[in-house]
């Protein structure tokens, strides 16, 4: 049986002199801190200095939050209800695919204006995502948002949903929590190792889209195309161009090794 319990949910973290500060909010702050220290470590240890590294985030951070928060507005179905009767609904949140384009974006860009390869701008970037997206479901599962569609049997957690209405369901916040957190982990251990410059934007949104393709699918979203929501449709493009481009590059660094087997002298 499904109930409905007041203060199910804590959209609301604690108020201020009246004013309400909210737990996604929140998170989302203290997942961009934890992000920017990381990345500031990062870029220390490869060599930048402290005007380079601050100018690369002044130039990442408002395009990734503005095409976040575009994005949360395109996502919403009630946008195009709007347009549909000549209004415009700017409402939605922020959704981190839109904010992967404009932070991605903006790396290229920097790289490109500071004469370096593209992966050199994209890599930094690649590598704190994880942390900061991982933090940030912290505050997605205390907001209600993102949440799973009802379901029994294993694998389900007694869980809020909109409007604070608990029910058995899929942990997706806490499935995307947990595994921000091993990606992060796994592409910190590989970014000393990294065979090319782009190495880990390749395998970040590699795995980044494979699992929110699968995840979506315990969301209850609407179904745009082939029984695949909007997310679904955007990680399943993303999926592909990435698996595309690394065989392409796998291929371009074998050619080389095959000539030099080639032409070895026996």
């Amino acid at each position: 049986m499904i109930a409905v319990e007041e203060n199910a949910v804590y959209p609301v973290l604690f108020t201020v002199a009246g004013w309400e500060i909210r737990s996604y909010t929140v998170f989302l702050c203290l997942g961009i801190l934890a992000g920017l220290l990381a990345g500031w470590g990062e870029a220390r240890r490869i060599g930048y200095g402290w005007r380079r590294i601050a100018a690369f985030m002044l130039f990442v951070l408002p395009l990734a939050l503005g095409l976040g928060l575009v994005n949360g507005w395109l996502f919403n179905p009630d946008f195009y209800t709007a347009l549909a009767h000549s209004r415009v609904a700017l409402r939605g949140g922020l959704i981190s695919f839109g904010a992967l384009v404009g932070a991605f974006l903006a790396g290229g860009l920097f790289a490109r204006v500071v004469h370096e390869p593209l992966g050199r701008g994209t890599d930094p970037i690649a590598l704190v995502l994880p942390l900061v997206l991982g933090i940030t479901r912290i505050g997605c599962l205390l907001n209600g948002c993102c949440f799973g569609r009802e379901a029994e049997g294993f694998g389900t957690l007694y869980l809020p949903g909109r409007f604070g209405v608990w029910a058995d369901r899929y942990p997706t916040q806490l499935i995307l929590m947990v595994f921000d957190f091993l990606l992060f982990a796994w592409l910190w251990k590989r970014r000393t190792v990294k065979p090319y410059e782009g190495d880990l934007t390749v395998s970040f949104l590699l795995w980044f889209s494979l699992i929110r393709l699968v995840v979506d699918g315990l969301r209850d979203l609407p179904v745009l195309f082939l029984g695949l929501s909007l997310h679904q449709v955007f990680a399943a493009v993303t999926l592909l161009c990435m698996a595309a481009l690394a065989l392409i590059i796998r291929a371009l660094a074998a050619g080389p090794r095959a000539s030099r087997r080639r032409t070895r002298p026996d």
